[in-house]
């Protein structure tokens, strides 16, 4: 895990086993301290996000969560999508565990965002929570997405982003940088893991920037959600 200071993002096969390695190790507190980080306001980013998702799936077909972690999304659509088939997956086996165990995930499947193994036009919807920028090649995923997905099929992205006025910028990374080493010593957490996803913020591309790759890849952009001051977006885009 400590080798992803060194570690390029070109270098994608090293890059993605090295991300799965950090997880693996910090599986078991992550949501924990999410929710400590993000003083509870996480759980609103994701029912907005499921929000955007309503707006545009067709619930005939799954949705397919990258990336899920615990299953935090798939828990929340119960409730809030109940309509909606989950197929919860992540390259971290830790987090499928707990996912399956806990209830979380309907269903769960190992796989790299980086290689999705479905047949074109397959699914209604991709999703995905604090994933985007842990990927090695978005540009790649995207493309991937969009064939996977039936014509009218959505995605909707949820992740960190730096906030473009300077202020809340500075006081922002000033938290993090306090927050997640306090977090992961009150839940006995490896801190060089925080360490690195506080990095890894740093590596998100802008709003404007992620909207024009998303165009790119053959998407028609349909809403970008600023939340918390800048500091969360949440893209939501169709293959049209």
């Amino acid at each position: 895990m400590d080798k992803l200071t060194q570690i390029k993002k070109s270098d994608a096969d090293e890059w993605r086993k090295n991300v799965e390695d950090m997880f693996q190790e910090i599986a078991d507190t992550y949501e924990k301290i999410n929710t400590f980080i993000s003083m509870g306001m996480d759980k609103g980013w994701r029912l907005k996000l499921l929000k955007r998702l309503k707006q545009y799936y067709d619930p005939s077909h799954p949705v397919l969560d990258i990336g899920c972690g615990p299953g935090s999304l798939s828990a929340l659509s119960k409730k809030h999508l109940p309509e909606a088939r989950f197929l919860s997956s992540d390259i971290c086996p830790r987090f499928l565990e707990i996912a399956a165990n806990s209830g979380n995930a309907q269903e769960v499947l190992r796989l790299s965002a980086s290689d999705l193994p479905f047949k074109n036009e397959c699914t209604s919807a991709v999703t995905s929570a604090f994933v985007l920028r842990n990927l090695p090649d978005l540009e790649r995923f995207y493309k991937d997405c969009h064939r996977i997905l039936r014509p009218g099929g959505v995605i909707s992205m949820l992740d960190l982003t730096q906030p473009k006025f300077k202020p809340i910028s500075f006081f922002h990374s000033l938290y993090m940088g306090l927050a997640l080493p306090l977090g992961a010593k009150i839940y006995g957490s490896r801190l060089e893991a925080y360490e690195y996803l506080d990095r890894s913020i740093k590596n998100c591309l802008a709003p404007e920037e992620m909207n024009a790759l998303l165009k790119k890849c053959g998407f028609t952009v349909k809403h970008t959600d600023s939340l918390c001051m800048g500091t969360v977006t949440i893209y939501t885009a169709v293959k049209e």
